[in-house]
């Protein structure tokens, strides 16, 4: 991206549309909201219900380990491609900003991964096998670390008003959280219903299985458009005022030396609170992944394949999208009152508390796990302790990066975000590939599996993260921090 000419990005047609030096209203709309609202849905339903879709070829699930294999060793080109492009970031220089071109970049990459991931021409198995590894990666390894490493830094990068970027965290979060929980878990099973029920048509004709992958095919492509225009919106309503601090407007380029990707490491690793947010992450995005959509989906087989509720029977995926949507409502409303808690308490207080009661929500699902009732409020407990996380921990992590400029000197933004999205991504993979390891294994019973990673593991993974974020004061001393990068910045003018 640093390589392309720069006169390109200082045509008039990829200028933001916004131009206030406080963030607006239609910036918080369309960039913030609606944007990854449109991309986030599309790639969280590709994320965790790809593997449900190549389970309709059932050649492909008695060959073998390839369900297992696949996100196994899809984990090193799509470790390498994060790092590669967030080492990209910290050297962009453009008029446009450092993130926003990556942003531009991958809404056509997004539009044509997400169309041939689903399309797969009936040849021998070892040719379809072939497609799938190298469609999933053309996603998975390509277009979505090309957005969410850019998508992911906006909101640092957005402004350095504390009061304004809290605000935009929770709404830039929002996003996220209609993805993995509206659309993944509540819309998307409720599509699945649709889905199946092809087979159903099409089995005195013997199409069943062509019928639902059609229906799987149709269903995709309007969510591969929809990222498509998603990314436009997001590049064109969205700004980069910290990176436009350094812009030499005369020359329409970034002043300043490029920081090298080993010293940005070096200053990074070297400091505590960068450790603990990453950590945090780690463990946050496994207890998401395993809580998600796809493991989701199988607990509620396992568990629940028929419940009488309000005197209506439904099915695993009645009761999943029933489930999600009521262990949704208080994260959902969590968005009107997470940045006045998190204000008055304090960030990380307030992810604390969520730790906290996360563990104790878990602990009322595992008392029954086959009780529709109890896992229910267990639900909504978990749903209450996903908020700090949800929509606090960027505005934190925003800090951190603060805290690293005044400390270094220099921003590691590009560095920060390469490893940020290269633990998400070895989670993402790591976490379906144990998952399918042990509920295909055989060691265990099905719904010791899927009850174990759906509702034990956060009880393990956020007792650590009390611990760890004891030691993380990074809110203390950051007005002081931002005072000095000003006080630089005005002397190096």
């Amino acid at each position: 991206m640093s390589t392309v000419k720069k006169n390109f990005w200082n045509l008039p047609i990829l200028n933001s549309r916004t131009n206030k030096q406080k963030v607006t209203l239609p910036e918080m709309i369309f960039g913030y909201f609606l944007g990854p609202l449109l991309v986030l849905a599309m790639t969280s339903v590709v994320s965790t219900y790809y593997l449900t879709f190549y389970r309709t070829y059932d050649d492909i699930v008695v060959s073998g380990k390839f369900l297992v294999l696949l996100p196994l060793i899809s984990i090193i080109p799509m470790a390498l491609s994060n790092i590669i492009v967030g080492i990209m970031l910290g050297k962009t220089k453009t008029r446009q900003g450092k993130a926003r071109p990556f942003i531009l970049a991958a809404g056509p990459l997004l539009l044509v991964s997400g169309i041939v991931m689903f399309i797969i021409p009936y040849f021998s198995m070892g040719f379809r096998m072939a497609w799938m590894a190298i469609t999933y990666n053309l996603f998975a390894a390509l277009a979505n670390p090309i957005y969410s490493n850019s998508h992911y830094l906006m909101v640092s990068l957005s402004t350095r008003d504390l009061d304004q970027r809290g605000k935009l965290s929770v709404v830039a979060n929002i996003p996220a959280v209609a993805g993995n929980g509206l659309v993944s878990s509540i819309l998307m099973p409720a599509i699945l219903g649709w889905i199946k029920s092809g087979e159903a048509i099409g089995l005195d004709m013997g199409l069943g299985q062509q019928i639902v992958q059609n229906r799987w095919q149709t269903v995709m492509l309007i969510f591969a458009i929809a990222a498509f225009v998603g990314c436009m919106l997001e590049y064109l309503f969205t700004r980069e005022r910290i990176t436009e601090e350094d812009i030499d407007e005369s020359a329409s380029e970034q002043k300043g030396e490029i920081i090298s990707t080993g010293k940005q490491l070096k200053a990074a690793v070297g400091d505590k609170y960068w450790w603990i947010i990453m950590i945090f992450y780690f463990l946050y995005q496994a207890g998401v992944m395993f809580k998600g959509g796809y493991v989701f989906n199988i607990f509620c087989n396992d568990f629940f394949p028929s419940v009488t509720v309000f005197g209506q029977t439904m099915n695993a995926e009645g009761v999943q999208s029933l489930m999600a949507l009521i262990g949704g409502i208080p994260l959902a409303a969590g968005m009107l009152f997470a940045w006045p808690v998190a204000n008055k308490i304090g960030k990380r207080n307030f992810v604390l508390l969520g730790c906290v009661v996360s563990i104790i929500g878990s602990v009322v699902c595992l008392l029954d796990p086959s009780n529709f009732i109890i896992v229910t409020v267990g639900q909504i407990l978990k749903g209450f302790s996903s908020i700090p996380g949800a929509y606090i921990m960027m505005a934190l992590f925003a800090d951190v990066l603060d805290h690293l400029e005044a400390k270094n000197g220099f921003r590691v933004d590009g560095i920060s975000m390469s490893v940020y999205s290269t633990i998400l991504t070895v989670v993402n993979g790591l976490a379906v590939a144990f998952f399918n390891l042990f509920y295909d294994g055989g060691a265990f019973t099905h719904q010791q599996v899927s009850s174990f990673f759906f509702l034990g593991f956060e009880i393990f993974a956020h007792g650590i993260l009390i611990l760890v974020l004891l030691f993380l004061n990074v809110e203390k001393h950051i007005r002081e921090e931002q005072r000095l990068i000003a006080d630089r910045k005005k002397g190096n003018a």
